[in-house]
């Protein structure tokens, strides 16, 4: 920690001095309830924010235009960082000539969050402060006292000897003298009913300003404004964080799943080829194994569902796009899943003629949503029923159907159909419940739409849409 004194080879104002009278320190109290805000002093009138005479203010311009560009910047980003480089870079110099975020950790002390000085070379000198985030645990501190009462500090004159008054030791006072601070405000940020942190402002010698409590008042709003930011940014970035955790996790699980899985595959297979043979004394065991083959088989198709589910729901799902055409599309797919239908007698039929502008799309990813729609209508369609492959073309897109003739879907389950991991009652045991979410959120990834029309005994129509191939 380099130590700074009044004597610093480059002070950021000139040094700080008490060579004149030392002035009453007064500090104000806003109540962040009152809306429009209000300021109260002892002794003195309540004062409505939006009657104040911008004369007297330390804060240039009109404050409801001020507050109005606040809100613009403040709902530019939901990043986390980006959002408390946002709340400083709003207030210098504007409104302060530095500024700190602090934040509220989840062990209920002060952390530094950002921070910004009016002059570039300053910010080191500001950011030295970090190390003397208050103790919220005494209300000597205007920034303590601010959150503990939830109630915006106005500190009008701050001089050496307030600034003694607050410094922790030495080198804390030669770093607050560097700066110079002549007043504060203390904001305490709260939503929700809950605290999320507190924001300083301050003037200093240099720029000839200070605060008084009509600044207090625009600030408090201001307040307001920046809470709902800090906010909304503190359950993003836990939402991404909540993704990030699971993704790792079902990588770990499906990684150490997988191993174990081979080995069982690679051991029915050679039980069946070397040492059980196929004839009917033996058809028993040859059953069992099947059994343990079928399992596995479906197990690692489940791992993969679940990979894919959790890359595509992080914005990891990487699409290689290129031109396709539907004819070859519906082909593929078809030919994808003759062998499924080909156990229950089903017949595929194709309706797409060659002749139809290509589509922009990642092919594979295409044939994937092909075999999740069109599995689940093979395996829910009777013995010797049909299901048809359609495609027309809808202007800028290209609208693609799978029909089939099975017993329909209820109306009450038809809302819930793309969620994960649901599925309707009688199929609880069919499945995992990821197939139709994966093929929604990879339509979605290509610009596309999905939705299925269905009714009890007339069958059930999924239908997408992928953009055509711009000429």
């Amino acid at each position: 920690m380099q130590h700074y004194s009044k004597a610093h080879e480059a002070p950021c104002v000139a040094p700080f001095t008490t060579a004149k009278p030392p002035e009453e320190t007064t500090t104000m109290i806003i109540d962040l309830e009152p809306t429009p805000a209000s300021i109260s002093s002892p002794g003195g009138p309540t004062v409505d924010a939006g009657e104040l005479d911008p004369g007297l203010s330390a804060i240039a311009g009109s404050r409801w235009q001020f507050l109005a560009e606040a809100s613009e910047l403040l709902d530019g980003s939901l990043d986390y960082q980006q959002t408390l480089a946002n709340v400083v870079t709003l207030a210098v110099p504007r409104i302060a000539d530095y500024a700190i975020i602090a934040l509220l950790t989840e062990e209920g002390s002060l952390s530094w969050g950002w921070s910004a000085h009016r002059d570039p070379a300053c910010d080191s000198v500001v950011a030295d402060l970090r190390p003397y985030v208050p103790d919220l645990t005494t209300n000597a501190h205007p920034w303590a006292a601010a959150i503990n009462s939830g109630q915006t500090q106005v500190i009008e004159v701050v001089n050496d000897e307030y600034l003694r008054s607050i410094a922790r030791d030495d080198t804390h006072l030669a770093l607050l003298r560097d700066l110079a601070p002549t007043s504060f405000i203390i904001i305490p940020l709260a939503a929700r009913g809950r605290v999320l942190g507190s924001l300083l402002f301050a003037t200093n010698s240099a720029s000839g300003r200070r605060y008084n409590g009509h600044d207090g008042a625009i600030a408090t709003e201001l307040g307001r404004r920046i809470s709902l930011a800090v906010d909304n940014a503190t359950l993003y970035r836990a939402a991404e964080q909540a993704a990030r955790t699971r993704e790792d996790m079902v990588a770990v699980v499906s990684h150490d799943l997988k191993n174990p899985l081979a080995i069982i595959q690679m051991a029915v297979g050679f039980l069946k080829e070397e040492i059980v043979p196929a004839d009917d004394d033996h058809a028993l065991e040859r059953k069992q194994l099947d059994v343990i083959q079928s399992s596995a088989d479906r197990m690692y198709r489940l791992i993969h569902e679940l990979l894919d589910t959790a890359s595509i729901e992080a914005g990891h799902a990487r699409l290689n796009r290129s031109s396709a055409t539907a004819y070859e599309l519906v082909i593929d797919a078809i030919e994808l899943l003759r062998p499924l239908a080909a156990q229950k007698r089903i017949e595929l039929c194709a309706d797409a003629p060659p002749g139809l502008p290509s589509v922009f799309a990642d092919r594979e990813r295409v044939l994937q949503v092909f075999s999740n729609i069109g599995g689940n209508a093979i395996k829910f369609t009777p013995q010797g029923g049909r299901v048809d492959f359609h495609v027309a073309d809808w202007g800028s897109v290209l609208q693609f159907s799978i029909r089939d003739s099975g017993p329909g879907i209820a109306p009450g389950d038809l809302p819930h159909l793309f969620e994960r991991y649901w599925q309707a009652e009688k199929m609880r045991s069919i499945g995992s419940g990821l197939g139709l979410p994966i093929a929604k959120r990879l339509i979605e990834a290509h610009g596309g739409e999905i939705r299925v029309e269905s009714a009890i005994g007339r069958g059930s129509c999924f239908t997408f849409t992928l953009p055509k191939v711009q000429i």
